[in-house]
């Protein structure tokens, strides 16, 4: 298996953990299986594409159309010519679909029911962030900077949750992101050539790399030291300090000489 089809199911698993986050915000989470279908849709297209081999660009906005169709089949089959191609019916059904989503956003509390425009929106940004992830980790070969958008999606669910989208999100969602980097980081070590893991115990074996050598050491030390960071992420927040008091506290109740109301 080559580099880049490593990295094509690690952009798509981890976009979906990230947007994990946003399964308490919505009930059923049955659009969670519609946003995977269609953004598998799309990572199989740049896959596609990159075989071809097509430019960059091209392959963005290959994938971009790809996108379109299966939103087009997903929400507005019945205004599509042919029930496939968008046309203007389209694009005016879907800005209705967004703006009745909006407006169920400010009407109901979470988690909110899954409505059609909630729907449109869910899927339709986890859709922007997954081609977003694969574009920039696959295509471009930059999986660090990936990372944004998927920062971008976790957060938007930690605001609409009240503060937080649980440790188990968050640890889903860091998950998603290090396999990302490790893969990438493996393709990477692939490229040198032939990587040597350092001496073997006696009686101990280890699995061949691709190169025809050790295990690779390194990716092994990633995934310790990813492990060992999600843990402190974790664990240090329980012991820090909050911002409840002091300077940046509530209202002061001193008996200063100004014309104030204390407030």
């Amino acid at each position: 298996m080559s580099g880049r089809t490593r990295l094509t199911p690690a952009a798509w698993a981890a976009t979906l953990t990230a947007a994990g986050a946003l399964l308490p915000l919505v009930r059923p989470v049955t659009w969670i299986f519609t946003a995977a279908l269609v953004l598998g849709l799309v990572s199989g297209a740049g896959v596609l594409a990159r075989r071809v081999p097509l430019a960059r660009p091209l392959t963005v906005t290959a994938q971009a159309v790809v996108a379109l169709l299966a939103l087009t089949v997903a929400f507005a089959r019945e205004q599509a010519l042919l029930g496939v191609i968008p046309g203007p019916e389209v694009f005016a059904h879907a800005v209705e679909l967004f703006r009745s989503g909006a407006e169920d956003v400010g009407r109901y509390a979470a988690p909110a029911p899954d409505t059609e425009g909630i729907r449109l929106m869910l899927v339709g940004g986890v859709v922007v962030i997954g081609l977003l992830v694969d574009a920039l980790a696959v295509t471009f070969r930059r999986a660090a900077p990936a990372g944004l958008p998927l920062l971008a999606l976790y957060s938007v669910a930690a605001g609409l949750s009240g503060g937080g989208a649980g440790h188990l999100w968050f640890l889903l969602a860091a998950s998603g992101y290090l396999l990302l980097l490790l893969a990438e980081s493996r393709d990477r070590l692939s490229q040198w050539g032939r990587v040597f893991g350092g001496p073997q115990r006696p009686g101990r074996r280890t699995a061949p790399a691709s190169g025809g050598g050790p295990a690779f050491a390194p990716v092994r030390t990633g995934r310790r030291i990813g492990a060992v960071a999600m843990g402190l992420a974790l664990a240090v927040p329980l012991v820090l300090p909050g911002l409840g008091g002091g300077l940046l506290g509530g209202a002061g109740e001193g008996a200063g000489s100004g014309d104030g109301q204390g407030g």
